[in-house]
């Protein structure tokens, strides 16, 4: 008996939306590279298909080069809206899983295109999940080059950025999908536009955070830690954390944060042997929102949680951060050892 080729993902998605008027795709939190070409990329897929598409984000954009991507780029995404999303015949996720969705509602969810390590084995309709890719974009460069989509330059620029963002590092961890992408994008990016991009990190009060985080930055065998108390956005967190994860010696580069009445912890790691979205997800993943891949990872954490702590006291949330890292991973234990004393003891989160 013969056995019929199984068909590849693009070609099953292709099927599955066939006769589709309208999809709504859904980019997880504050937007990043990666989401925001892997959407974009979806959108033009779905186009060739008179799909008709919108794309929208349930956080912010943040980051100051994430606001000139899309400006330059003219990327159409914006803040998610729940008519449209509710209106739209399937819903997708890109470069997320459903269950990162903790603290916003999803109506449902038809596709899920992701990177990060599989959080559950829900059935979806669509999903394409591929932990061992760098990128989401990756793999969306594969659709539109099976499907033979039509890539422009301000396409590729942002398909291109979004792997390289999420390939730092770990180039010689790159999958033949993560290779084959970025070979064929090379030549259709705009390379100016690339490095305004690359350099647009900064902003002149952003500096001030990078004052606080040098001066109360705790550092042994390899391990940076900051808390920078009240901040204004997530993203500052992430900044610090990149660029102290490109200091000579950093293994492990983490920043923490109070954004509103949420603790914002960002870790950073140099991919030897690590995984920082396996970290925040073991450390903290019982009481919040956290994940991530290998050299990048997140927790979010309400500040119901906290009980017995005020959100101003800034080392006593050094204390439980580091205290709990090390308790999952003993190679913290020398942050440990380096805190100033307190009279605040825990064994379980329930203690906070």
């Amino acid at each position: 008996m013969k056995l019929e080729a199984k068909a590849s993902p693009v070609h099953e998605l292709i099927n599955f939306t066939k006769g589709v008027s309208s999809v709504y795709v859904l980019i997880y939190g504050n937007v990043d590279p990666d989401a925001l070409g892997s959407a974009w990329a979806l959108k033009e897929l779905l186009k060739t298909r008179d799909i008709a598409v919108k794309i929208g984000y349930t956080g912010k954009v943040g980051r100051l080069q994430n606001q000139a991507m899309i400006n330059s780029l003219k990327i159409p995404v914006g803040p998610v809206s729940k008519e449209e999303l509710l209106s739209a015949e399937k819903i997708a996720i890109v470069d997320a899983q459903p269950e990162f969705f903790k603290d916003y509602e999803l109506p449902r969810f038809d596709i899920v295109i992701d990177h990060h390590p599989r959080k559950s084995d829900k059935v979806t309709d669509f999903s394409d999940i591929r932990s061992k890719c760098l990128a989401t974009a990756s793999i969306l460069t594969e659709y539109l080059l099976e499907a033979k989509v039509k890539v422009d330059k301000r396409l590729a620029t942002a398909l291109y950025y979004g792997i390289q963002v999420d390939m730092k590092g770990l180039r010689r961890s790159a999958t033949d999908v993560d290779r084959k992408a970025l070979e064929y994008l090379d030549s259709r990016v705009d390379h100016n536009l690339l490095r305004r991009l690359e350099l647009s990190q900064y902003s002149l009060n952003g500096l001030d955070y990078f004052a606080i985080a040098l001066a109360k930055r705790r550092y042994a065998k390899n391990r940076i830690y900051t808390h920078l108390g009240s901040i204004p956005m997530a993203d500052i967190c992430a900044q610090i954390a990149d660029f102290f994860i490109s200091v000579q010696d950093i293994h492990w580069a983490i920043v923490s944060g109070v954004v509103n009445r949420t603790l914002v912890i960002v870790f950073r790691s140099d991919g030897r042997d690590k995984n920082a979205g396996e970290l925040a997800q073991v450390a903290f993943g019982e009481i919040g929102s956290s994940g991530g891949h290998k050299t990048m990872g997140r927790a979010e954490i309400d500040a119901k949680y906290f009980t017995k702590i005020d959100l101003t006291q800034n080392e006593k949330f050094e204390k439980i951060i580091i205290e709990s890292l090390a308790r999952v991973d003993r190679s913290f234990i020398p942050l440990v050892k380096i805190l100033p004393g307190d009279d605040l003891s825990f064994n379980k989160f329930s203690s906070f």
